[in-house]
């Protein structure tokens, strides 16, 4: 038996029942688009003034853009793209951390990126220029949980700086301050999470990880204390003989 079939469904229904959170938000894309008129071609620009989010956008006061927005494209091109991108994150974190932590890891990094990324907007001189433009789209959400599955990896600072370096590259060739800012935000506050919290085995095993210090001196004492018994143990029956 390999170590991954310990935490990962041998069978394809198998892992689709352990993904109920990815195969929802799939839906709900596309549905969404379906009605935004994203399928056409382009999404509806209504929809996008309605339901994106941006600076003077939020100034109607509409707090569930921060909703609607997530589950937007702007066009077919990024629609599909976007499938393809939360069906791999969404799904590898929600087998790997389960469906509780996948929902709060991807709505809890893609609101709180969107916050700080909007607010730098609003307040930064040099970003005020992108005040008035309207985004959508779920990538900051899955940058984070990019972010936070590295974060388990061995080699996780590299893969950090890789990812950050790959982001600078694609800026270079062609730049979107807003969705690249929002990326490398979402990047670190996702990795910030995998590294700081209680790491699982089952996740730490799947990702080669090295286990967290605490793991090593739990083991380190349950030796111990088996070689204590044994020692007694031996002794006792050296007495009685």
């Amino acid at each position: 038996m390999s170590r991954l079939d310990l935490h990962f469904p041998r069978t394809g229904i198998a892992a689709i029942r352990k993904v109920p959170f990815t195969l929802a938000f799939l839906a709900v894309m596309l549905v969404a688009n379906v009605a935004a008129g994203t399928f056409s071609g382009q999404i509806d620009p209504h929809v996008l003034a309605a339901r994106g989010i941006g600076v003077d956008a939020m100034k109607d006061g509409n707090l569930m853009r921060f909703l609607t927005a997530i589950f937007l494209s702007h066009d077919l091109p990024m629609l599909l793209r976007q499938l393809a991108f939360a069906a791999s994150v969404i799904g590898a974190t929600e087998l790997i951390w389960g469906t509780r932590c996948a929902v709060g890891f991807f709505f809890g990094i893609d609101v709180t990126a969107t916050i700080i990324l909007l607010a730098a907007i609003a307040f930064l001189p040099d970003f005020t220029g992108l005040a008035a433009t309207t985004d959508v789209g779920m990538s900051m959400g899955g940058f984070g949980l990019i972010g936070v599955l590295i974060a388990a990896h061995r080699k996780a600072l590299i893969w950090f700086v890789a990812l950050l370096g790959l982001i600078a590259a694609k800026f270079a060739v062609a730049p979107e301050p807003l969705a690249d800012g929002g990326h490398v935000i979402a990047l670190i506050i996702g990795f910030g999470l995998g590294w700081y919290l209680p790491r699982r085995p089952g996740r730490d095993i799947v990702l080669g990880a090295t286990p967290p210090a605490r793991n090593h001196r739990r083991a380190n004492e349950h030796v111990a204390e088996a070689q204590q018994e044994r020692y007694f143990c031996i002794k006792q029956q050296d007495g009685r003989q």
